[in-house]
Protein backbone atom coordinates (compact mmCIF):
# COMPACT_ATOMS: atom_id res chain seq x y z
CA UNK A 1 0.00 0.00 0.00
CA UNK A 2 2.80 2.02 0.94
CA UNK A 3 4.44 1.26 -2.48
CA UNK A 4 1.62 2.64 -4.61
CA UNK A 5 1.07 5.87 -2.07
CA UNK A 6 4.88 6.34 -3.31
CA UNK A 7 4.30 5.47 -7.10
CA UNK A 8 1.46 8.37 -6.75
CA UNK A 9 3.86 10.91 -5.62
CA UNK A 10 6.35 10.17 -8.36
CA UNK A 11 3.71 10.21 -11.03
CA UNK A 12 2.96 13.46 -9.41
CA UNK A 13 6.17 14.84 -9.52
CA UNK A 14 6.92 13.76 -12.97
CA UNK A 15 3.16 15.27 -14.28
CA UNK A 16 4.73 19.15 -12.34
CA UNK A 17 8.50 18.27 -14.23
CA UNK A 18 6.96 17.88 -17.48
CA UNK A 19 5.30 21.38 -16.76
CA UNK A 20 8.07 23.03 -15.74
CA UNK A 21 9.51 21.53 -18.87
CA UNK A 22 7.42 22.55 -21.10
CA UNK A 23 7.59 26.50 -19.64
CA UNK A 24 11.11 26.66 -20.11
CA UNK A 25 10.90 25.18 -23.68
CA UNK A 26 8.28 27.81 -24.75
CA UNK A 27 10.91 30.34 -22.80
CA UNK A 28 13.90 29.24 -24.62
CA UNK A 29 11.71 29.42 -28.16
CA UNK A 30 11.17 33.34 -26.62
CA UNK A 31 14.83 33.97 -25.87
CA UNK A 32 16.06 32.10 -28.93
CA UNK A 33 13.72 34.40 -31.70
CA UNK A 34 14.81 37.95 -29.38
CA UNK A 35 18.44 36.55 -29.83
CA UNK A 36 18.35 35.94 -33.31
CA UNK A 37 16.63 39.23 -34.24
CA UNK A 38 19.49 41.10 -32.26
CA UNK A 39 22.11 38.95 -33.98
CA UNK A 40 21.20 39.78 -37.26
CA UNK A 41 20.92 43.41 -36.47
CA UNK A 42 24.16 43.14 -35.44
CA UNK A 43 25.66 41.21 -38.64
CA UNK A 44 23.56 43.79 -40.92
CA UNK A 45 25.07 47.07 -39.00
CA UNK A 46 28.59 44.99 -39.43
CA UNK A 47 28.17 44.51 -42.86
CA UNK A 48 26.96 48.82 -42.99
CA UNK A 49 30.37 49.51 -41.25
CA UNK A 50 32.34 47.66 -44.02
CA UNK A 51 30.72 49.28 -47.06
CA UNK A 52 31.21 52.73 -44.96
CA UNK A 53 33.79 55.44 -45.99
CA UNK A 54 32.15 58.56 -44.24
CA UNK A 55 33.82 58.83 -40.71
CA UNK A 56 31.09 60.66 -39.59
CA UNK A 57 28.45 57.33 -40.45
CA UNK A 58 30.84 55.47 -39.60
CA UNK A 59 30.98 56.45 -35.86
CA UNK A 60 27.46 56.68 -36.16
CA UNK A 61 27.50 53.13 -36.92
CA UNK A 62 30.11 51.58 -34.45
CA UNK A 63 27.66 53.40 -31.37
CA UNK A 64 25.04 51.20 -32.82
CA UNK A 65 26.92 48.55 -33.12
CA UNK A 66 27.94 48.98 -29.44
CA UNK A 67 24.31 49.09 -28.41
CA UNK A 68 23.25 45.99 -29.95
CA UNK A 69 26.00 43.79 -28.29
CA UNK A 70 25.62 45.29 -25.46
CA UNK A 71 21.77 43.75 -26.05
CA UNK A 72 23.24 40.32 -27.52
CA UNK A 73 25.62 40.13 -24.60
CA UNK A 74 22.44 40.78 -21.94
CA UNK A 75 20.69 38.51 -24.07
CA UNK A 76 23.46 35.23 -23.70
CA UNK A 77 23.09 34.73 -20.41
CA UNK A 78 19.40 34.22 -20.42
CA UNK A 79 19.74 31.28 -23.20
CA UNK A 80 21.98 30.10 -21.46
CA UNK A 81 20.47 29.80 -17.83
CA UNK A 82 17.38 28.54 -19.88
CA UNK A 83 19.31 26.10 -21.76
CA UNK A 84 21.24 24.83 -17.71
CA UNK A 85 17.21 24.64 -16.52
CA UNK A 86 15.93 22.83 -19.57
CA UNK A 87 18.93 19.97 -19.19
CA UNK A 88 18.49 20.20 -15.02
CA UNK A 89 14.65 19.41 -15.25
CA UNK A 90 15.56 16.54 -18.18
CA UNK A 91 17.57 14.85 -16.08
CA UNK A 92 15.88 15.20 -12.91
CA UNK A 93 12.85 13.30 -15.48
CA UNK A 94 14.60 10.52 -16.29
CA UNK A 95 15.33 10.01 -12.39
CA UNK A 96 11.90 10.24 -11.82
CA UNK A 97 11.28 7.58 -14.65
CA UNK A 98 13.39 5.22 -13.22
CA UNK A 99 12.12 5.26 -10.13
CA UNK A 100 8.56 5.12 -11.48
CA UNK A 101 10.03 1.85 -13.17
CA UNK A 102 11.26 0.40 -10.01
CA UNK A 103 8.09 0.92 -7.76
CA UNK A 104 6.03 -0.44 -10.64
CA UNK A 105 4.22 -3.96 -9.48
CA UNK A 106 6.13 -6.68 -11.43
CA UNK A 107 3.77 -9.13 -13.23
CA UNK A 108 3.89 -12.73 -11.41
CA UNK A 109 3.63 -15.81 -13.64
CA UNK A 110 2.03 -19.25 -11.08
CA UNK A 111 3.17 -22.52 -12.65
CA UNK A 112 0.12 -24.66 -11.83
CA UNK A 113 1.38 -28.63 -12.41
CA UNK A 114 -1.69 -30.76 -14.09
CA UNK A 115 -2.76 -33.39 -12.14
CA UNK A 116 -2.27 -36.83 -14.47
Amino acid sequence: MSQMTALDRLKEELKMIQEALSQMETQKKEVEEKYSTVLQEENKILEELRKCRDPYKYNQLEMRLNMVSRRRREVEPQKEEIERKIRGYKEEMEKVQTRIEYLKPKESKFITEQGQ
